[in-house]
């Protein structure tokens, strides 16, 4: 078309014809310009159904994030047992172990409690959230972030991130306290125990006598770390499953963004 056109200026130039081959000239120009418009339209095109891509494939790993997070603090509260490699236990039977000891404190001790005593774990408050945010922290240094989506989608997953951090910070804090309730006990109750279970036949519960005696300042601090331990892991149940909520609902705003690419 463009050779058409350049076809009859010439003509024209030769022929001496001047409002003609404005005429031409113009349509050249109008031509040139069509062309560069769609080719522009047809890049910014491309580059938008890049980004959409590359928005569906960010979303998608987050999403797997998210359900990793939604796997790892449900097994730390509920499902954790003491034949896993890390001969951990579930929060919620730690806590439950916290309750025992202190019910059976409460009451007294007596020698028939050793026993079962010997056999409670009421520590397992230590494991970290630990959250999955690698995809997170990519679209942060990336920038890509703030191109993901709407303002609901980017502000949704700001607050979520931010959430964990705050609440990760918090369970630091708890963590330092069981440590400091365990500490408690060590030289006390603790090392009773361990005696136990080392050699439970020869064992004599005569040779500890504070085990029977709740005004002793053993079994008086055997309470106490246990009542700060029970409390402090009480509080990470609770920001765990917290997390796992917030990370639901996260999901499902994610889900909605990715049915509207569709």
């Amino acid at each position: 078309m463009i050779k058409f056109f350049r076809q009859i200026r010439l003509k024209s130039m030769e022929n001496k014809k001047t409002s003609r081959y404005l005429k031409y000239a113009i349509g050249e120009i109008i031509l040139v310009v069509i062309g560069i418009l769609i080719a522009l339209q047809i890049n910014n095109w491309n580059q938008n159904s890049q980004v959409k891509r590359t928005n569906q494939l960010f979303l998608k790993k987050m999403l797997i994030d998210l359900e990793n997070i939604e796997s790892r603090l449900n097994s730390i509260v509920y499902t954790y047992d003491t034949d896993n490699d890390f001969n951990y236990q579930s929060l919620t039977k730690a806590i439950n172990a916290c309750d025992t000891i202190l019910k059976l404190t409460q009451s007294g001790l007596k020698e028939e409690h050793l026993e079962y005593l010997a056999q409670l774990r009421p520590i397992q408050g230590n494991t970290l959230i630990n959250i999955y945010d690698n995809t997170y922290k990519e679209l942060l240094n990336t920038g890509r972030l703030y191109n993901l989506g709407s303002d609901e989608l980017i502000k949704a997953i700001q607050n979520f991130y931010k959430f964990c951090e705050r609440e990760t910070r918090y369970q630091e804090f708890n963590i330092d306290d069981i440590n400091r309730g365990a500490v408690k006990f060590e030289d006390g109750f603790n090392f009773l125990f361990m005696k136990y279970n080392q050699d439970p036949r020869n064992f004599l519960l005569t040779d500890y006598p504070f085990y029977f005696n709740p005004k002793s300042i053993e079994y008086k601090n055997f309470e106490l770390g246990i009542s700060v331990i029970k409390n402090c892991q009480n509080n990470n149940k609770g920001k765990m499953i917290q997390i796992v909520d917030e990370a639901k609902k996260l999901s499902h705003i994610i889900n909605e963004s990715l049915a509207s690419y569709d």
